[in-house]
């Protein structure tokens, strides 16, 4: 039995004495238990989005609450640093390891060391590849996203009513879209759930690319960057400028995106066209109640820190971790387990139920 396995056995025990069950009823910190506390490092890729900073708080409130000791690092978008981090919490003796990858591939060095001496590892939220170390992923189902957000976006135009059901609006609608980063794996689960509704009328003629541009490797934003998607979007706007063409839509996959094409688009004049998102970000919250950006899929990053905690209770008190789908997450060398969430979408209509009044923004903040 290695040393970290030994430890965290005793810590586990430890904790079982003194702990609560439930998150609800643990203290916040670890105290005089400092030393026996497990240790757990978490890696999280940026605080350039408002979601990551969020996921980093929930997931050290949620870890303190069982008394254990937190590492939380932010990479800033930078690989080597997130290696660099990795590294020294591995060195440091941490007994698991929760991770946000900024790229999907390019972990797996560090995460065998981490193997070699038996830290658990949870893929949190983006899909660590090309490693057999990844023990259990913890997200929401991505394909769902991809859906929602074309669902949305049909919606706004008018092809689908608010029920979902298919109206006699033949279109043509002229749309341009817009997929996230190529690093990370769930941008691409994103764009095939997206291009599974939209392919088909895009077929039909229902919905017209005026700029051509559908494949994901063209369409891809390097680093979910609002300002590589604002470069990208001002050089689709010739096509609209002065030729009697209006843009009626663009799908977009996350908000930062969204509200930099918004203000790009802006200068075209006239209606605004549809824009969908992701991940609920206040100021696109705002930019919807404003009847800006025409919708949002909301991901409750306090349901995803507590699923990535309670697996990694789980690991650490030498238990099998919750999962529910064991088929989908194929990371190139093995299916990892995971736990998906459901996503929701965000629109005018429903933002107060779904967000305020779960307590996921107060009203104040809007």
């Amino acid at each position: 039995m290695t040393g970290n396995r030994m430890r965290r056995r005793a810590a586990a025990l430890v904790l079982g004495l003194t702990a609560t069950a439930g998150l609800a009823g643990c203290s916040g910190a670890s105290g005089d238990a400092a030393g026996d506390a497990p240790l757990v490092g978490v890696a999280m890729p940026t605080t350039t989005s408002a979601r990551w900073i969020a996921d980093g708080e929930n997931l050290q409130r949620q870890l303190d609450a069982l008394g254990y000791t937190v590492e939380l690092e932010y990479a800033e978008d930078d690989v080597p640093t997130q290696v660099a981090q990795l590294q020294a919490m591995v060195d440091g003796g941490a007994d698991a390891l929760i991770v946000g990858a900024i790229d999907g591939t390019a972990l797996k060095d560090v995460l065998a060391q981490a193997a070699e001496k038996d830290i658990p590892i949870v893929s949190y939220d983006r899909l660590i590849r090309d490693s057999p170390d990844v023990d259990y992923y913890a997200s929401f189902d991505n394909w769902r996203v991809g859906v929602l957000q074309a669902n949305s976006l049909l919606q706004g135009l008018g092809v689908l009513d608010a029920s979902g059901q298919r109206t006699a609006a033949s279109g043509p609608f002229a749309v341009e879209l817009f997929a996230g980063s190529s690093d990370d794996n769930n941008a691409t689960v994103f764009y095939n759930g997206a291009m599974s509704v939209l392919t088909p009328l895009i077929d039909s003629g229902v919905l017209v690319v005026p700029s051509g541009q559908t494949d994901f490797a063209t369409i891809a934003t390097q680093g979910w960057s609002g300002d590589v998607a604002a470069e990208r979007m001002a050089t689709l706007l010739p096509a609209y400028q002065g030729t009697g063409l209006h843009l009626d839509g663009v799908l977009s996959p996350y908000d930062g995106i969204s509200r930099s094409i918004l203000e790009t688009v802006s200068t075209l004049g006239g209606p605004l066209p549809v824009v969908s998102g992701q991940d609920a970000e206040l100021d696109s919250v705002k930019s919807i109640v404003a009847g800006e950006q025409y919708a949002t899929v909301y991901k409750d990053t306090r349901q995803l820190a507590e699923v990535a905690v309670s697996m990694v209770r789980a690991l650490l008190d030498g238990t099998e971790p919750e999962v529910n789908d064991t088929a989908t997450y194929d990371n190139g060398q093995k299916v990892v387990p995971s736990y998906l969430l459901a996503p929701q979408l965000v629109t005018v209509e429903n933002y107060e139920a779904v967000l305020i009044e779960s307590g996921y923004y107060e009203a104040a903040d809007l």
